[in-house]
């Protein structure tokens, strides 16, 4: 694959002979045309692969159309979307294929960057069976910061559904609400920070496992 300035003779896109050009990013990039289907061997690592994809996909799909991992994972110069971000810590950090592809809940992060998490977080569910998440406010250590707000997630892996906020709770607060409506059945959560001015993020926290009953 190459990536063009200026393409052949200026931007060009589509299919031509042996080779196709396209735009992504803002970039042009020109990549031969992939051999039939008859050529591709369905190889057992190439099965792997695409079944851990397939594993991911069910997760971040919640997610789709919201523009969160946007948010949650800022971009820091590099390009490709939040979507793409996420996805890729996801598949690195958070699935095993032993003994069958499934996701670790626990190594799952919903936000990445350079601002100091928390060192302890949990989460509950109240009287009136929302979440209630609770930390110990860190705000002055590195780079955390007062006014950091908090990102809460809670997915439903029966469902394949998720709910998510970026919160107006401050880090110096100690504690936020999720609100879940009718959602009902087993939670994973998670709780995240971004920066006052929504340009940073960090490393999220896993909060456990909730009965929504």
């Amino acid at each position: 694959m190459a990536i063009l300035s200026q393409g052949i003779l200026g931007s060009v896109t589509g299919k031509t002979g042996p080779v196709i050009s396209y735009t992504r990013y803002g970039q042009n990039i020109i990549r031969s045309v992939g051999g039939t289907k008859k050529n591709k061997i369905e190889t057992p690592a190439r099965k792997m692969q695409r079944q851990k994809i397939k594993v991911c996909n069910e997760f971040t799909k919640a997610f789709t159309g919201s523009g969160f991992f946007n948010k949650s994972f800022p971009a820091f110069g590099h390009t490709g979307s939040g979507y793409n971000r996420a996805t890729g810590a996801l598949m690195n950090l958070a699935i095993v294929t032993d003994p069958e592809t499934a996701i670790v809940w626990r190594k799952v992060l919903i936000s990445k960057g350079n601002i100091a998490s928390v060192d302890a977080a949990s989460a509950d569910v109240n009287e009136e069976g929302n979440i209630i998440f609770g930390w110990e406010d860190n705000a002055g250590t590195g780079t955390a910061k007062e006014n950091d707000t908090a990102i809460l997630v809670a997915y439903f892996p029966q469902q394949k559904e998720a709910v998510f906020q970026f919160s107006e709770a401050k880090r110096i607060d100690g504690y936020a609400l999720l609100e879940i409506g009718s959602k009902k059945g087993v939670a994973e959560t998670w709780l995240g920070f971004l920066s006052a001015d929504g340009k940073n993020a960090a490393n999220s926290v896993y909060t456990g496992r909730l009965s929504l009953l």
